[in-house]
């Protein structure tokens, strides 16, 4: 009963106040002195006809409908913006040739020319090199299973010193029990040899796909460096008009940022190849100039590359001895640490202005946004977030501008 008597009481207040606010317009008419303006009241008060709802359905169902096609195209989003970035670290190079009169498309194409001849050149050295140690490498595995049936080998006679333990350790399993775990073994491995299959045939997909983008960003960086202009101008129209003309002030500052960048990727992959080179010298490996060349080039992909040159580096090594493979996993592990704390922080703050934990935590975020490429345009993305930021300090606190 109390709660009832809460409730009717509730109401009633209720009541009372919507009749107040209904009344307030001849309330304010009857006593002038209240210093509350109609319309003012009424702006308080929302009114949404049927038209505005349904303008406001069709926009947010426009606004789904967009975002669902740029989820769907975010991969060729990605490679535009790719290549964009790699046109605006080349539009500096270009422009330094034009000064010797050289028109601008013969200008990027001898840098790409340049470019694409020093890479077939390396494959072209490096893939008959490889192919012809995993040939000797497979002969010499045949010649050590040659030598182990013969009994050239201290096998044999390690496997007599095991025998009576596995005989001792069998000696109570029954014939049936040992069928069946052989074929459960065998089914077992006929499962993993079919996800080994699929891998390898994902695998063959992802290389072809990845060999598809890359020509469609050699493509797409080569005309927009041609036209970088009209790219500019386009990128620059999406923005408000008073911000248009700061917007073009920071263009020439951003390809000077992102081609430093590139600047210093080279230098990176140079100083790599370096090491590796004097390394494998030292340790007397054969092809060190090759592989050399390798560890440069993939330095290109942050992570992974370092990884994919001592892969390639194994066979060749492990042609030679078991010790010479060991050496060169010291060595490449050696030079990734070296690479990783030292030569990837200090180059990059070198070449963009950026300080080493700043570049570091930039890749970061940038493998966890789009993995390996994300880290590859981590920095030159930070450099340029670091031209806005910079000119939004120096208007906050004008001492800080540099």
């Amino acid at each position: 009963m109390l709660m009832l008597k809460k409730t009717k009481k509730l109401v009633k207040i209720l009541h009372r106040k919507f009749k107040e606010m209904q009344n307030t317009p001849e309330i304010i008419e009857e006593h002038p002195e209240i210093e509350v303006k109609k319309e003012n009241l009424e702006k308080r008060f929302i009114h949404l006809s049927l038209p505005d709802f349904s303008k406001a359905i069709v926009i947010l169902i426009g606004l789904a409908l967009l975002a669902f096609i740029l989820f769907e195209i975010k991969s060729l989003l990605f490679l535009l913006f790719f290549s964009y970035l790699f046109s605006q670290a080349l539009v500096p190079f270009v422009e330094k040739l034009s000064k010797f009169k050289i028109p601008k498309g013969l200008s990027i194409t001898f840098v790409f020319i340049f470019v694409i001849g020093i890479i077939s050149i390396f494959l072209g050295n490096f893939i008959p090199i490889l192919s012809n140690e995993l040939l000797a490498l497979g002969v010499q595995a045949q010649n050590l299973i040659e030598a182990v049936i013969n009994g050239e080998t201290k096998l044999p006679r390690m496997l007599e010193w095991i025998n009576p333990i596995l005989e001792s350790s069998f000696a109570g399993l029954e014939t049936n029990q040992l069928t069946q775990e052989l074929e459960k073994n065998l089914v077992n491995i006929g499962q993993n040899l079919r996800g080994v299959a699929q891998n390898a045939v994902g695998l063959f997909v992802s290389i072809s796909n990845g060999f598809a983008n890359a020509i469609l960003v050699l493509f797409l960086t080569y005309f927009m460096t041609v036209d970088h202009k009209m790219v500019d101008k386009f990128i620059i129209s999406f923005f408000k008009d008073e911000y248009q003309d700061y917007i073009e002030s920071k263009s020439k500052s951003i390809k000077n940022k992102v081609g430093q960048w590139l600047q210093g990727q080279i230098l990176l992959m140079l100083a790599v190849g370096l090491c590796t080179y004097i390394g494998l010298e030292i340790i007397g490996m054969k092809y060190s100039f090759t592989l050399a060349v390798l560890a440069g080039l993939t330095e290109l992909i942050p992570v992974v590359g370092p990884l994919i040159a001592w892969v390639a580096a194994i066979p060749i090594a492990g042609n030679e001895s078991s010790t010479m493979i060991l050496s060169v996993t010291i060595l490449y592990f050696i030079i990734q640490r070296i690479e990783n704390n030292f030569l990837v922080p200090f180059i990059m703050n070198k070449a963009t202005g950026l300080h080493p934990i700043i570049v570091l935590i930039s890749m970061l975020v940038g493998y966890q946004f789009k993995g390996i490429l994300g880290v590859i345009i981590s920095i030159p993305i930070a450099g340029i977030i670091a031209i806005f930021y910079q000119d939004f300090i120096g208007k906050i606190h004008p001492s800080q501008k540099k």
